[in-house]
């Protein structure tokens, strides 16, 4: 009985195998059209054939304009070089004229650029339609916005001094800056100065205070095609100021002027001495006619820029004979004859060719200590004047019916420049 269950059930497998296996070979031819299908476009299409790409790409950019270098391989099909840029909106063809076998080094200039970044492709060519895989470089192109963000090397302090105006640098903020330039104009002379990195002051001559100068600060950055100059930036060279030497003071002795002396002292002692009180002062005699001119030889010309007058200091303050309303006028030249009365004259024609300094009065605020300090007045007028003439108007004890009472001062120091 086992026996025969057995035999039925393998005639079964063997009828179910037969019908299957036409199935499984159908299956299979299906499957193998299925992937040839796959790959036929490919052997359609062919070998596809590539040119030599460009090898040790580099760019350097510049103001407004680009140049990239290359080296072509020794493929002797490559016929041009194709340049794209702006996602391939724009492009240059650079032919090659291959006149050695080899590795050819290439470059081209594309100017025009407007200031921004670019992407550049670039792919060979030969004259069958072949082309390379491309090569891409990166760079910014440099512009006016780009200048305008160029910071100056930064000056530290301009002085003038006896040997000529002295600039002092700070030290360099980028490692791209080459040099500095400095311009200044002398009687219509255009003048420019190179300063480099390693300078820390430089010395300018005939320059005077208020004349301008420029500064400009030149970089070449890594890789730059081109030197970038940063916009100028002007400074306007200042006031030198300092004591007016006393040792080259001499009196002057100008028709009208007070040249009596109360027991010997004289108008020089204003400068020569250093002391404010008595006896080391200027003291007229008495009678002398109000306004009261007292003239002086600085020995050089300057440009005053203020002044201190002292008055007599062994006084109660705001007393005596102490100047208590005055001018104060200058002059480069003498321009008439020292013995001219009508000339010199108070509130003569002389004042036409002076120049008013300062026309003050001594408050008597601030008290005793004010008083042993003496009185600073600025002196306003931009000129340059070597002979100061000082008048006095009125002094602190003068009565109301006119007298004409002596004039006490202690001392007078000017400062200004005098180079």
């Amino acid at each position: 009985m086992k026996n025969y269950i057995i035999s039925k059930l393998s005639k079964r497998i063997c009828k179910f195998l037969v019908i299957l296996f036409p199935l499984f070979l159908l299956g299979l031819v299906t499957t193998c059209d299925d992937m040839n299908s796959i790959h036929q476009k490919y052997y359609d299409r062919g070998m596809t054939i590539y040119t030599g790409a460009v090898d040790s790409l580099r760019v350097f950019p510049g103001f407004e304009r680009v140049r990239l270098a290359w080296q072509l391989t020794a493929d002797p099909r490559v016929t041009r070089t194709i340049i794209y840029w702006n996602q391939r909106a724009d492009s240059v063809v650079v032919p090659v004229n291959r006149t050695q076998s080899g590795i050819i080094p290439m470059s081209y200039y594309i100017p025009n650029m407007p200031e921004r970044d670019y992407v550049f492709e670039l792919i060979t060519r030969d004259n069958y339609g072949h082309f390379s895989m491309p090569q891409e470089v990166v760079t910014t192109v440099f512009g006016e916005v780009h200048r305008g963000a160029l910071r100056n090397r930064s000056v530290a302090s301009i002085m003038r001094q006896p040997e000529g105006t002295i600039i002092t640098w700070d030290p360099i903020a980028s490692q791209d800056v080459q040099y500095v330039t400095v311009s200044y104009e002398i009687n219509g002379e255009q003048i420019s100065v190179r300063v480099e990195n390693g300078d820390i002051q430089t010395i300018l001559t005939g320059l005077n205070a208020g004349d301008r100068i420029s500064v400009a600060t030149t970089y070449l950055h890594e890789n730059a095609l081109d030197p970038m100059t940063s916009r100028p930036v002007s400074y306007v060279i200042p006031v030198f100021e300092r004591e007016i030497n006393p040792a080259n003071f001499s009196t002057v002795i100008l028709a009208g002027d007070n040249t009596t002396v109360n027991n010997n002292r004289p108008l020089s002692n204003l400068w020569t001495l250093t002391a404010t009180n008595n006896p080391n002062i200027l003291h007229t005699v008495s009678g002398q006619p109000y306004p009261n001119h007292f003239t002086f030889d600085m020995g050089v010309p300057a440009n005053i820029s203020r002044f201190r007058l002292w008055s007599r200091t062994d006084n109660s303050p705001f007393t005596g004979n102490n100047p208590r309303t005055f001018e104060l006028w200058g002059t480069n030249d003498l321009k008439a004859d020292p013995n001219d009365a009508a000339y010199w004259a108070a509130g003569g024609p002389w004042q036409n060719d002076w120049v008013l300094l300062g026309d003050h009065e001594i408050n008597n605020q601030g008290g005793a200590d004010a008083w042993q300090a003496g009185e600073e007045f600025q002196v306003d007028e931009d000129c340059r004047v070597r002979y100061i003439r000082l008048i006095i108007k009125s002094v602190w004890n003068m009565s109301a019916d006119g007298g004409l009472p002596a004039i006490s001062i202690g001392r007078i120091v000017l400062w200004g420049d005098d180079l």
